[in-house]
Order: C-alpha cells, then sequence, then structure tokens
C-alpha cells in the first residue's frame, strides 16, 4: 500500500443520497477493508491507496462462474458530518448519523470522541463563543490527530477533559450549548 495506512476499527451510520434518493448505509471499517452493508447485502472494499484526500479502493465483482477484480478512484471532503466523495467522475454526498449514547454524553451539548484517544490540545475555554465547523479539540490516536468540531454554533459551557488525558468513546470532552 502507497500512502497512508489506515489500522483503525471503527463502525458508523452514513445516510446516502444518490440521484436524489435517499439510503442509509452501515459501514464498518477494519484496518484497510471497509464492509458496507445496505438492505442485507455486504460489500467487502479495499482500501489499496491513499495520499491526502485522494484514495483507490478495490473489490471482487462475482461475474457468473468468475469473480473480477475492480477498482475504484475516489476522493473525499468533509465537514462536521456532512461529507461529499467523488468516485470514478461520479458526485456522492452523505452525512454521517452519531448514534445517542446513553448516560452524560448523550446530553445534546456534549461532544465525545468517537474512538479512544488522547488528549493533544484544547483550543477554545469556557464562554468561547464557536461557529459551526470549529475546531474545539484536537485528539491523537495511532499517530492521527483527530479535530472535535463544533456541530453548530454556540457557547462552550464546559470543558471535561485535560491535554494529554486518554479519553474512550461516549465520554463527554466538551459541553456546548
Amino acid at each position: 500500500m502507497v500512502g497512508r495506512p489506515i489500522f483503525s476499527t471503527l463502525k458508523m451510520i452514513i445516510k446516502v443520497t444518490v440521484a436524489g434518493v435517499e439510503k442509509e448505509l452501515e459501514v464498518t471499517r477494519l484496518g484497510d477493508r471497509l464492509r458496507i452493508t445496505h438492505d442485507g447485502t455486504t460489500t467487502e472494499v479495499r482500501v489499496v491507496y491513499t495520499e491526502g484526500a485522494h484514495f483507490v479502493l478495490e473489490y471482487d465483482q462475482p461475474n457468473g462462474a468468475l469473480t473480477q477484480r475492480r477498482r475504484l478512484r475516489a476522493a473525499g471532503h468533509l465537514q462536521g458530518d456532512a461529507r461529499q466523495l467523488w468516485v470514478n467522475g461520479s458526485h456522492l454526498s452523505y452525512s454521517r448519523v452519531r448514534p445517542q449514547a446513553a448516560g452524560p454524553a448523550a446530553d445534546a451539548g456534549s461532544l465525545s470522541a468517537s474512538i479512544p484517544a488522547v488528549v493533544s490540545e484544547i483550543l477554545v475555554a469556557v464562554g468561547d463563543q464557536v461557529r459551526a465547523g470549529e475546531k474545539l479539540i484536537l485528539l491523537e490516536s495511532m499517530k492521527m490527530i483527530l479535530p472535535i468540531q463544533a456541530p453548530h454554533e454556540g457557547t462552550v459551557t464546559a470543558i471535561n477533559c485535560a491535554p494529554g488525558e486518554a479519553v474512550q468513546p461516549g465520554a463527554p470532552l466538551i459541553d456546548l450549548a
């Protein structure tokens, strides 16, 4: 694999709009593989190349008694939970659906990590006014920097973590009103 390998495991639900029709997909990332499930059908895709926003995916497509290996060239852009994807010249927009966690992180104004990480830097203070999409906290996980961004405009009402602290998925890191 050329470029930056993907090692983490992550499961998410996304809503995809294709030709004006919205569909819900379950996507599980396992290392360099993606399992995409829709309407009971699962397809496994391999990430064979990544470079910035550009990547190449490979999958096997049954064709009668034979199986053909296919490759897709793609590029992506994300802002908050909104994503855009260009695959082999076609445009696709989708959004990540974040499940509601039980407990304190379920508060509407609490933001949390989606994977285990270490707080690298806190970019705001209690009382700060923030814009939608503004980076609030930087987390580090497996040599990647992951920003926690404001999902909407608001005021920081609490910071529940400190630089260097290890945090688990779902634990409230910052409260935004």
